[in-house]
């Protein structure tokens, strides 16, 4: 009947791969802006002191970022609105 494509699991696992590397490096990208380079190098030196908190405490600032940047796109489109009605 029909066969299987040959790499199709391959495939797969390095679209995965490669989308969670993405989602890394928006985080970190995140991060740094939003709380400086500066203040990164240093959340980064901490590696030695406490290195399993890490990751958790990039997630929690990359999650702020973008929580950040939602608000401030609503915000930008409630004040369009607002100023478009007072228009009429």
């Amino acid at each position: 009947m029909t066969e299987p494509r040959p790499g199709r699991f391959r495939n797969a696992v390095a679209a995965l791969v490669y989308r969670m590397q993405a989602f890394t490096v928006v985080g970190y990208m995140g991060v740094a802006s939003f709380i400086g380079v500066e203040a990164l190098i240093v959340l980064l030196g901490f590696t030695t002191v406490l290195p399993i908190a890490i990751p958790f405490v990039l997630i929690v600032l990359g999650l702020a970022y973008l929580f950040r940047q939602r608000l401030r796109s609503l915000w930008t489109g409630l004040r369009a609105k607002l100023s478009r009605s007072e228009a009429e």
